[in-house]
């Protein structure tokens, strides 16, 4: 104690009488040893009230804790507890060990201690969790049981936490039944929209295919004109369709990609029809350049080839005042070496422009390249995100290239394989030849459909291309043909009223005594195409899978490779 404290304590002390004015020395140097103990016991006292402050400070906030704590020492002593008598809620007495009270242990309607965790905690001094479930109250309890470290390093004590998870664990089931019914209701949408993409299907791919039987007829310019725009039109519709059909993968995120051949050729002529009168009309020069180096006979995606196509060749019109739109189809290089081309696309304008700092989030969800523009040329800013997206889907890429005020240039990269397609017999003019003679036969194909539109139109495309074909109407009569004669393959569709595709197909695989072998190529057609599906179909034993609007290129395709493997 400094000496100054003492000195100060001394004069307090003459003050009261306490120590004389005037004294010995011996007399002075205790009263002075008095005055110093004095005031150790005072600053003993004031710590003593601060210990007791922080103490209580402590318990109150211990005590104010919603959840229920219990320390336990080595000779089974609660140190501490927040637990009262009042608390019947959570029965906070559960038993007696060796003459002791637990606390918090007893949940289950048994006073028993066979449950306690402390004894192993203070043994293993690892932290337990466990749960217990009251039946009665449906009370649910999450008791943690944890070490208590000293400063010392030994674990003298051992805590006991007990909380309420009635609540969560309510919200937890309550948000599994919530996730059950949504899963229920995406079941019910896909079912929807699965029997949705057969009735709208089925009904396309009579007009798509008898358009495709008429566009070979004897038509003049007028006439072969107006069906080119009914055709542009159905496909139009189909593409529609297909965005439909397509809303629960854009929900999860995933949209897959068809693979088919086609002709290029014969897709960008469609493409110039729906736009040409429309370029025409604003005075524009509107033209496609397709050299010959760029191969006709493709394999992927045509309809999302189109789709890309379509919002670029839309988007150059709709901000090209005068001036220039075109469309250049180039191959690019050099070529991948796993036997496909890379084909680019480049639409161009000399439209307004798109502004250096606009072009780097063109490609977003929801962006729109001017404000201004935005409420002139209405739109949802998704077209171009979603060309961003399904380049990416098909391995390719887009990018733009603009100055404002001179146009932009749209450039869509992507590989595609190659297809070995027949060469297309002209179409006929008037005063053509009527009776043109068949190719020579191919091979016997039977067919399956009940749709009498779609019968007709595989029927007598198949016929045209030199094809011997009997079909029947129901997957119950497959059996029968197979039995009577020899076919080369089947075409069998999924949805047909006596006996469906799949359930046709088994029957086939698994037949004896066929004038057909029993591993005859099955073509599944259907309007189903939903995900999954595919799969299905072959595992019910069929070799390949082509979806309705059949398109005729890809029909050939597909029967020229497994009669080509059967005769291998």
């Amino acid at each position: 104690m400094s000496a100054a404290r003492v000195d100060d304590i001394t004069r307090r002390l003459r003050e009261k009488g306490i120590v004389p004015e005037e004294c010995s020395s011996e007399d002075y140097a205790l009263h002075r040893r008095l005055a110093e103990v004095e005031a150790e016991n005072k600053a003993l006292r004031e710590r003593e009230e601060q210990l007791r402050a922080d103490r209580q400070l402590l318990e109150d906030i211990l005590n104010a804790i919603p959840d229920k704590l219990t320390v336990h020492d080595r000779s089974d002593r609660v140190v501490f507890s927040n637990w009262s008598e009042e608390d019947t809620y959570w029965e906070n007495r559960g038993g007696e060990r060796d003459g002791t009270a637990c606390f918090g242990c007893y949940f289950r309607g048994e006073k028993s201690c066979d449950q306690c965790q402390v004894e192993e905690v203070f043994e293993t001094r690892r932290q337990k969790v466990i749960e217990l479930y009251n039946p009665k109250t449906r009370e649910y309890r999450s008791i943690t049981v944890f070490p208590v470290n000293l400063s010392e390093g030994d674990v003298s004590m051992v805590a006991e936490y007990v909380r309420d998870v009635t609540a969560t664990r309510k919200m937890e089931r309550e948000l599994r039944v919530a996730k059950e019914a949504a899963d229920a209701a995406n079941k019910a949408k896909s079912e929807f929209l699965a029997s949705m993409s057969h009735e709208i299907r089925t009904p396309m791919n009579g007009v798509l295919g008898m358009l495709d039987l008429a566009m070979d007829t004897e038509l003049d310019d007028e006439q072969r004109e107006y069906l080119e725009a009914v055709q542009n039109s159905a496909e139009s519709l189909l593409a529609l369709i297909n965005d439909i059909l397509d809303f629960s993968k854009i929900e999860a995120g995933v949209i897959e990609l068809d693979n088919q051949a086609f002709r290029l050729r014969k897709r960008l002529s469609a493409l110039h029809t729906m736009f040409v009168h429309r370029a025409e009309e604003r005075g524009l020069d509107f033209r496609f350049e397709v050299p010959d180096d760029v191969p006709d006979g493709l394999v992927g995606d045509p309809l999302r080839l189109r789709q890309v196509l379509v919002n670029l060749l839309d988007n150059a019109l709709k901000f090209t005042e005068h001036g220039r739109v075109q469309l250049a189809v180039s191959v690019a290089e050099p070529e991948p070496d796993d036997g496909r081309v890379v084909i680019e696309f480049t639409v161009s304008d000399t439209g307004s422009g798109i502004l250096e700092a606009h072009q780097e989030r063109i490609f977003d969800s929801f962006a729109q390249a001017d404000g201004s523009f935005s409420r002139r040329h209405q739109g949802t800013g998704l077209g171009l995100a979603i060309c961003k997206r399904l380049a990416d889907l098909m391995e390719g890429d887009i990018s733009v290239q603009s100055t404002p005020g001179a146009g932009a240039v749209f450039s869509f990269r992507v590989p595609f394989g190659k297809a070995i397609l027949e060469e297309k017999v002209a179409p006929r003019r008037s005063g053509a030849a009527k009776d043109a003679p068949l190719p020579e036969a191919r091979g016997r194909i039977l067919v399956a459909e009940d749709h009498p539109v779609n019968l007709m139109y595989i029927e007598k495309f198949l016929t045209r291309k030199g094809f011997q074909v009997r079909v029947v109407s129901d997957g119950t009569e497959v059996l029968p043909a197979l039995r009577e004669e020899r076919f080369d393959l089947v075409l069998m569709d999924i949805a047909m009223p006596g006996m469906d595709g799949m359930s046709a197909t088994q029957a086939v695989r698994g037949a004896e005594g066929l004038q057909t072998p029993s591993e005859v190529p099955i073509i599944a057609m259907t309007a189903h195409a939903m995900k999954g599906d595919r799969e299905q179909f072959l595992a019910a034993g069929m070799d390949d899978y082509i979806g309705k609007p059949i398109n005729s290129d890809n029909l050939l395709s597909l029967i020229f490779k497994y009669l080509h493997r059967a005769e291998a």
